[in-house]
């Protein structure tokens, strides 16, 4: 069975996805090309309304990514814009809402939104001028996520099936590699993390 497909994309995750750097995409935030936005909890604005999740400003996290020198580790938020309104400051907690960069996420909408303006189509080359029909880079990077996240999982078999369903859930046609082709990507690493 597929799992559901996601609503979200960490910013880690759509650097991976544009082969960029995570600072390339703050900075399409700060020129308000791309919506960064976050959870929110027992939050409510000045004017009494509350909200899920909102919008931040690019310029606001910018601290949490640099190119040189360390990273701020949290910043402090005190406006957020919500679905379908302006921007709103927070008035409860009254020193605004704490945010870290794994907060910072960008909805599977409007990184769609984004792809289709600015025509990006990924393209994985594996030799000199030769396109792969799969996604191998990111196949790789959703492994280092999944075992950074979540470990490794007991069995070979379950990863090869949790790898099969990304690229299904990533396919706009259905097209995924086969099971054996996605056991020979695993395999080669597999044996050296999980010796028998």
């Amino acid at each position: 069975m597929a799992f559901v497909a996601r609503s979200y994309y960490s910013v880690l995750e759509t650097s991976f996805r544009w082969e960029c750097s995570q600072i390339e995409i703050v900075e399409l935030a700060m020129a308000e090309r791309i919506d960064l936005v976050v959870a929110l909890a027992d939050v409510q604005f000045d004017d009494g309304t509350e909200a899920a999740q909102a919008v931040i400003q690019g310029g606001a996290v910018r601290p949490l990514f640099r190119a040189y020198g360390a990273p701020e580790p949290h910043v402090m938020i005190r406006r957020v814009r919500p679905a379908n309104c302006g921007w709103k400051r927070i008035a409860v907690p009254e020193e605004g809402i704490r945010v870290m960069a794994p907060d910072l996420l960008i909805t599977t909408s409007e990184v769609e939104r984004f792809e289709d303006e600015n025509s990006l189509v990924r393209r994985v080359v594996s030799g000199p001028g030769v396109q792969s029909r799969y996604d191998w880079d990111g196949f790789y990077a959703e492994i280092i996520c999944r075992v950074h996240d979540r470990g490794l999982p007991a069995k070979q078999k379950e990863l090869i099936d949790e790898m099969l369903d990304w690229f299904l859930n990533r396919s706009a046609n259905g097209e995924a590699p086969d099971e054996s082709t996605i056991r020979k990507k695993i395999r080669g690493f597999w044996n050296k993390l999980r010796p028998e």
